[in-house]
């Protein structure tokens, strides 16, 4: 009675180990889940932050490139520096009438608004004598009275040579026409003026407002509350209009980050905040971005306990399935065990059996028949095992059979092309030596052989080859006497030479060489096949190796055609033979061209 109490029933057994596997795997993948989960919305919003800065700063380029673009056309125009040349000497020498002063100053007027153009990409362009004074066009169409020397970008412009310098700043004088905001702030793109004859003769400065700007940027769609700040490429913040110190104090903890350079995969955390920075090469402006820690990880933190919840209720519900699961299963083990319990499959007194008492009533009564049974498993086992070997061979002699046409189509092709070249004579000796192959190939009585009648059909292929070729192949065979009698697949030689002919002739001059070396060891041999055409294309090893490791993994052997069967046929039979335990490498020879097939398995393979 004692004993019995010690038992339990399936139903009990079942469901306890079920509700404690199920809750704790579940509890396992939803804290990984989670985990995961919140790194990849972090990671996202990483990413949306970068998008964001990127498409800032190149909407900043493209405006800035607008300003370039009409600069570019005034210093490159000819007209222009003709009359501007006027213009200068009219101020300096005092010569010329009135008239002529006003044409030269309409023609040059003119000629600035017309390469401003109808769809006005620029607010406003001066043109300043390095002397004094200069000609606006735009909104301000007023000759300029002030020194450009005292203009806060000239030495900057003056040491540039040519190239641009861009700055940001108020001009009051088109802001009335432009804004109510007499602070309006504008974007200056400003250059060298050369004559024809390569001498500076005043500035360009091209303006466009800021507003456009300030606009696009505040017109963006946020997810996080982010701050934008723009800085020059000196460091001065020139968005927002407001100078705030923590704007100047994210610059400077991304600049300590990477002093040389400020890269939009960079992201730092400072004073609470997420910090991400792209910069310009064409403008040198910095795009920074600034996140609130809290705004950034609260979408992750509803995340976190909305699963948290999730996790808390599917865990009831697997006590729940866990119990009708244990139920289930333990209605059909009754069943079996009130079936397993009078059933004898057979007597068997030859092998002598220990009683194992597993506390569980039904389970005891299945493992006393399962020790009955035993005996006849393992004859069954025996069985498949051979099933398992006449199917090997079956698909042996089919990989081989698949060779024979591809031999034969090779074959002709080669011959047909001799005929085409008048070689009749070495046509002859080919036929003998592919009499000889044939008949050497359509044996199915083995499917292996050995490694010296390998090499010797292998010769009589490539003798088939030099009739067509003549000196123009060369082989070299060395073969260690200990490896000849080794055994191998039928035609593995062979098909590696003839790929290799193959590739060779079509696409290298001679001469065409392949050397065959047999390596033999304690641990394993094998044999490698070089030649000294272009090799394998990266794209045809990886498509090789792919097709390896699919096999390798389903066990599916694939159909081969006639064009492309060489390689792959080996390698399945050679997984066929030694199940796996071999060797078979693709590769490439140092140096320009030459492509390697190893082939070989491992001593205790044999």
């Amino acid at each position: 009675m004692g004993n019995i109490m010690k038992q339990h029933s399936i139903l009990f057994t079942l469901f306890i180990p079920f509700t404690v596997l199920f809750i704790l795997a579940f509890a396992i993948f939803m804290s990984y889940f989670i985990i995961t989960e919140s790194d990849k919305a972090k990671t996202d919003s990483f990413i949306t932050m970068q998008n964001n800065a990127i498409t800032i700063s190149d909407n900043l380029d493209a405006e800035v490139t607008k300003l370039d673009t009409v600069s570019q056309n005034i210093i490159y125009s000819s007209i222009l520096k003709e009359e501007f040349s006027d213009y200068i000497e009219y101020q300096q020498s005092g010569r010329g009438t009135d008239a002529e002063r006003l044409h030269n100053r309409e023609t040059i007027s003119d000629l600035l608004i017309s390469m401003i153009g109808p769809n006005t990409p620029v607010n406003q362009v001066y043109l300043y004598s390095l002397q004094a004074g200069g000609i606006g066009a735009g909104l301000n169409n007023t000759d300029l009275q002030e020194a450009v020397s005292n203009k806060i970008w000239y030495d900057p412009v003056i040491s540039s040579a040519g190239s641009k310098v861009i700055y940001c700043g108020e001009d009051p004088a088109i802001s009335k026409y432009l804004s109510s905001d007499k602070n309006q702030r504008y974007l200056s793109l400003c250059r060298v003026f050369y004559s024809a004859t390569n001498v500076p003769l005043g500035i360009i400065e091209v303006k466009k407002s800021f507003e456009a700007i300030s606009n696009m940027i505040e017109g963006y769609q946020y997810s996080f509350s982010e701050k934008i700040y723009i800085f020059d490429s000196e460091g001065n913040m020139i968005y927002p209009a407001d100078d705030l110190s923590e704007g100047k104090q994210y610059y400077e903890a991304v600049m300590s980050q990477n002093a040389e350079d400020i890269d939009g995969d960079h992201i730092i955390f400072y004073n609470d905040a997420y910090l991400l920075a792209q910069t310009s090469d064409y403008t040198g402006f910095s795009t920074v971005v600034a996140v609130d820690q809290n705004q950034l990880l609260a979408p992750i933190r509803s995340y976190l306990f909305t699963n948290l919840g999730l996790l808390f209720f599917i865990m009831l519900s697997i006590i729940v399935l866990s119990f009708f699961i244990a139920r289930f299963i333990s209605r059909p083990l009754n069943r079996i065990y009130l079936n397993l319990k009078n059933f004898d499959i057979t007597q068997d007194d030859s092998t002598e059996f220990f009683q194992v008492d597993t506390h569980i009533t039904e389970l005891n009564a299945l493992y006393d028949a399962f020790l009955k049974m035993q005996n006849k498993v393992k004859l069954s086992i025996n069985r498949e095992l051979t099933l398992q070997q006449r199917e090997m061979q079956a698909r042996m002699l089919a990989l081989q059979a698949q060779m024979n046409p591809h031999f034969l189509y090779n074959s002709l092709s080669t011959i047909q092309a001799m005929a085409d070249e008048g070689m009749d004579r070495q046509i002859m000796d080919m036929c003998q030596s592919m009499s000889r192959i044939l008949r050497y190939i359509s044996s199915d009585k083995e499917q292996l052989v050995t490694v010296d009648q390998e090499i010797k059909y292998t010769i009589d292929f490539l003798n088939c080859m030099k009739a067509r070729f003549d000196d123009d192949l060369i082989y070299n065979i060395v073969i260690p006497e200990e490896l000849r009698n080794v055994r191998i697949p039928k035609l593995c030689l062979q098909l590696i030479v003839e790929n290799s002919i193959k590739f060779m002739t079509k696409e290298k001059s001679p001469p065409w060489k392949i050397n065959i070396k047999g390596s033999y060891n304690e641990q394993y041999w094998e044999i490698r096949v070089q030649d000294n055409g272009p090799g394998f294309q990266e794209d045809e090893l990886r498509m090789l190796q792919e097709k390896i490791e699919q096999i390798n993994q389903t066990g599916v052997l694939p159909n081969l055609e006639l064009n492309g069967m060489g390689l792959m046929n080996i390698y399945i039979r050679l997984k066929l033979l030694y199940g796996g335990e071999h060797i078979f490498r693709l590769e490439n020879a140092d140096g320009p061209g030459g492509a390697i097939v190893t082939i070989g398995g491992w001593k205790e393979n044999e």
